[in-house]
């Protein structure tokens, strides 16, 4: 603490996310601290009086050997990662297991009941992220199960147990770095997948990677293989030949929550006896998860139609007559496949769309009605809120996550 009362903070994060960051900012500022951001891990440290850190201990040595001397010295420490839960420290992460269950929602209401989980390595962010998913994919198989009877045997048994793929659990240590070794190994897994198949990746370099793979392979995405991934990357994300889909981690509230936490450490309350959990904000959907999958051919080949398309003014007989099925047929074989008519659906991905426009552009309303097919702005208007529960103002007023 300096002369006017000021609390000295450290802040030792890595990778330095900048919406994490902006979160640690934000609260510091409020609170008026001293913040001082950088590696001195070693001598510089050692006689460093500062009141708290907020640190992310991961496999770093130094930093995990910093942690424990403040403590040791009574300074308060604050986690932000999951990574390390074997060191009894403070920590405010990410609700991973929150994480992999938003992806098997996302996934199953796209009708994909096909499924992987692919990840370079393996800790306990992955583990929760799997577990999240494949009990999400479970229980929502089972809630289709019970509530109709067209789906089959196979259908909930698939949404189980999602394939468990890991880089570094599949390929030797010595090959992992031999892009020829790497690309094998995918292209077998690819090529050998239950197709349509949904994969969602630990994060979106993960997702990127699964791709380039994909590309390699011919394969389509989404049409064979809907790709989503964790981590809003803005610069993977919207600059690939199909901009991938990611789930927002919420890091500008972790940041904030954790710098939070660490200030009533200081003022000498208690730490909580469980990490501290922060929701993911949602799902940024971008044309790598757009499809709604179908093992039919013919309805995948309308909603192939529909998604290219979805400023047509679709109804039923319109899109049966493309497909070249008497709309009474095509009624049939969508009820059969997805649960829902083809009206439905089409309605689903409009608003799917214009929900990402909303949220990822600055188009007017009318703009973004007219691409997505809706009547009009003020239609637009009341549908956004009906299905997001906010305004276009409030979407757009908030910041960034």
């Amino acid at each position: 603490m300096d002369a006017t009362g000021r609390k000295d903070v450290l802040l030792l994060a890595s990778p330095p996310l900048a919406q994490r960051t902006a979160g640690i900012g934000r609260f510091a500022k409020e609170a008026g601290w001293n913040l001082l951001a950088g590696k001195m891990l070693f001598d510089g440290m050692r006689g460093w009086r500062g009141d708290g850190a907020l640190v992310t201990l991961r496999d770093d040595p130094a930093v995990v050997a910093l942690a424990r001397r403040l403590r040791r010295r009574g300074i308060p420490v604050v986690d932000m990662t999951a990574e390390r839960p074997d060191l009894d420290v403070p920590r405010v992460c990410v609700d991973n297991r929150a994480i992999g269950r938003l992806a098997a929602e996302h996934l199953a209401g796209r009708n994909y009941r096909n499924a992987a989980f692919f990840s370079t390595n393996w800790s306990p962010i992955q583990s929760a992220r799997y577990e999240g998913f494949a009990q999400g994919l479970a229980d929502m198989a089972a809630e289709r199960n019970r509530g109709t009877a067209t789906h089959r045997a196979s259908d909930v048994a698939s949404g189980v147990a999602p394939a468990r793929w890991v880089l570094a659990e599949s390929v030797a240590a010595a090959r992992r770095n031999d892009s020829t070794a790497v690309s094998r190994w995918f292209a077998g897994l690819l090529r050998s997948a239950k197709k349509p198949i949904a994969v969602f990746c630990n994060e979106t370099q993960d997702a990127a990677r699964v791709l380039a793979e994909c590309r390699s392979c011919g394969i389509a995405v989404p049409e064979d293989v809907a790709i989503l991934g964790v981590g809003d990357n803005l610069i993977l994300c919207e600059n690939q030949s199909v901009p991938l889909s990611c789930i927002l981690q919420n890091g500008e509230r972790l940041g904030y929550e954790s710098a939070a936490l660490l200030a009533r450490l200081m003022d000498g309350m208690k730490a909580p006896a469980s990490p501290v959990l922060v929701p993911p904000q949602g799902v940024a959907v971008r044309a790598s998860t757009e499809c709604t999958a179908s093992s039919d051919p013919l309805v995948a080949r309308a909603l192939a139609l529909v998604a290219r398309n979805l400023s047509r003014p679709w109804g039923v007989g319109q899109l049966a007559a493309e497909v070249g099925v008497s709309p009474t047929s095509l009624n049939r074989r969508f009820v059969a496949e997805l649960g829902r008519p083809p009206s439905t659906e089409i309605a689903r991905q409009r608003m799917y769309k214009a929900v990402a426009l909303v949220r990822d552009t600055h188009l007017p309303l009318a703009e973004i009605a007219r691409r997505c097919g809706i009547c009009n702005a003020s239609y637009l208007s009341t549908l956004f809120r009906r299905e997001t529960g906010r305004t276009v103002r409030q979407s757009r007023a908030a910041p960034n996550p």
